[in-house]
């Protein structure tokens, strides 16, 4: 049973309040931080402008009971937060380009990855992630909806500057395939409609594929007081369990899942359709 429609920030140049669970629907949800009023984090001001004033908005952290979800109480309009002249590239943060580089070892080795796998990076920001894919031979395409898709593409790596869609998916299987692999790195927990993300990434991932996701990892979070983890960009702070929940619901099952170090403590988690990819033993307990 997924949630009931429930209104979106997208498109309203503003925010919305999150009044149910974007996982499971439940709105009976708990207040467990609020960290008052902050602005966007993605609009800097060149140097030589004059400032300007920013919007703020509320950051208060909710807890879901019935799926174990934590979440913003508030979601703001895409357009704010992700603006075209988005400032933050992948390729600039060493720990990143390494942990990316790890990924592609890890990944290509445990799902025996053929020279004719089609990788599709969501969120693929300058292509870092993606191009260890495409140095190992693979076909690749990274999805990007800001003007950092242009670094990318001038560096020779395919990507689509676009807001990723059931729509995107259908039409790069159409033209490209079925995926091998779909990845979404630091981005699964930015894009508020979760589950036509998933729709959209099951859209995309053939029979046998495989889903990586990175985000924050809510333990992490809370073992080491990231308070400066959130905030807008970040709708949901994943455990295993609330993600395990969210798959579950569309038929996936989570095959293998480990904390590792990027943004302060991440988790990785690979998923597949239930039944067609045996379970590794989790790194990652909660």
């Amino acid at each position: 049973m997924f949630p009931a429609k429930v209104a979106r920030a997208a498109g309203t140049s503003a925010s919305v309040p999150v009044e149910s669970c974007q996982v499971c629907g439940n709105e009976r949800l708990e207040t467990v931080l609020s960290l008052g009023y902050l602005p966007p984090v993605n609009q800097m001001v060149p140097v030589g402008q004059a400032p300007r004033q920013l919007p703020w908005f509320p950051t208060t952290l909710l807890y879901c009971s019935n799926c174990e979800l934590v979440q913003l109480g508030l979601a703001v309009d895409p357009v704010i937060i992700f603006p075209p002249e988005y400032p933050y590239t992948s390729g600039t943060t060493r720990l990143l380009r390494d942990n990316f580089a790890e990924l592609y070892a890890e990944s290509s080795k445990m799902l025996a990855l053929g020279k004719e796998d089609l990788i599709v990076d969501i969120g693929s920001n300058d292509g870092t992630l993606i191009s260890n894919f495409q140095k190992g031979g693979h076909r690749i395409l990274g999805i990007e909806p800001t003007d950092v898709s242009k670094i990318a593409n001038a560096r020779g790596i395919p990507t689509i500057q676009r807001y990723f869609t059931k729509d995107l998916a259908r039409d790069v299987k159409g033209k490209h395939g079925a995926a091998k692999v779909v990845t979404a790195a630091n981005c699964f927990a930015h894009i508020e409609d979760v589950h036509a993300i998933v729709d959209g990434i099951l859209e995309m991932l053939g029979p046998d594929g495989v889903f990586i996701s990175e985000s924050h990892y809510l333990i992490g979070l809370l073992d080491r007081l990231q308070y400066d983890t959130i905030y807008h960009e970040h709708l949901r702070y994943y455990s295993v369990g609330s993600l395990r929940h969210l798959l579950d619901m569309h038929g996936l099952e989570v095959i293998h899942a480990r904390p590792i170090p990027s943004h302060g403590g991440s988790i990785r988690v690979y998923a597949a359709r239930r039944g067609t990819r045996p379970v590794r033993q989790a790194d990652a307990r909660r």
